[in-house]
């Protein structure tokens, strides 16, 4: 008899022990604990759009969607302050911003800007030049081309105050 208590008491531990462990792999399913997972600490970002430019309020719209905190600043000349970021001019695109000490120019997905902050290279800024077709904020939103066929790959590229350039980061749609 005693051991049958035993045993049941046994199985009544392994029970409650299997039963913790998938309480909190339903909570986090992915088994990573809160402590292994490294934050990556993202400054304010400071925007600059001109009113006129639907896809940079996208753009903000993407960056707080990612969980950053943006300041839209609103301003008629977007190219001063491009030029006070020493933005190349082959790079120009159409708003910039300011995170920490890194110059962001152009659609930059929050995936480039976490890769900036995790490595934390030694450069001015990243930008994406132009204006590619599934960039955040250049989406396409027509019915008929909802999928991705129709978004582009790009490239972001870092670039320093004397105007050296070079590829970040690559985006596939």
């Amino acid at each position: 008899m005693e051991s049958k208590k035993l045993f049941s008491r046994k199985n009544l531990l392994n029970s409650l022990a299997f039963s913790g462990v998938l309480f909190v792999n339903t909570l986090n399913p992915q088994g990573i604990s809160a402590e292994s997972q490294k934050s990556i600490d993202i400054p304010k970002v400071v925007s600059y759009r001109s009113a006129s430019c639907g896809c940079c309020k996208k753009w903000v719209n993407h960056l707080r969607d990612n969980g950053l905190e943006v300041v839209d600043n609103v301003i008629e000349d977007v190219s001063a302050i491009k030029k006070q970021y020493k933005i190349p001019n082959n790079l120009r695109s159409c708003h910039s911003a300011q995170i920490g000490e890194y110059k962001i120019e152009g659609h930059v997905p929050i995936e480039s800007i976490k890769k900036l902050f995790k490595e934390k290279p030694s450069i001015s800024g990243i930008a994406v030049p132009g204006m590619p077709h599934g960039s955040p904020g250049m989406e396409l939103h027509s019915h008929e081309s909802h999928s991705h066929d129709n978004y582009e790959s790009y490239k972001v590229v870092s670039f320093s105050n004397s105007g050296k350039t070079k590829i970040f980061d690559k985006i596939y749609p």
